[in-house]
């Protein structure tokens, strides 16, 4: 009987105590996590790092940066906008009823 106990004992000691198993496997979960969030930082990095080299050699680059985000146009171009045919419609079909 006291052999029982004192294997009982020793196993509850191996699975909960501060480097038992169950710390074992929340640590490894928790390496796992970090590592993606490694590769996805380092995968962002990298997009950064390219922009940064664009933005600082390549004048096309920044012009069309320019055109897109800022609508910005060129000297002598002319901007043309179209409106939304399916609000219209549903507004004269509103009218007309």
């Amino acid at each position: 009987m006291l052999v029982v106990i004192f294997v009982a004992a020793l196993s509850l000691f191996i699975i909960f105590s501060r480097h038992g198993i169950v710390r074992v496997y929340k640590l490894k979960a928790e390496r796992t996590k970090l590592s993606k969030q490694i590769i996805s930082l380092r995968k962002r990095n990298k997009k950064i790092s390219r922009n940064i080299y664009e933005l600082k050699h390549n004048k096309q680059y920044i012009a069309e940066l320019a055109r897109k985000k800022l609508d910005l146009i060129k000297k002598g171009e002319i901007v043309f906008k179209f409106i939304n045919n399916k609000k219209q419609s549903a507004a004269t079909a509103a009218k007309t009823k």
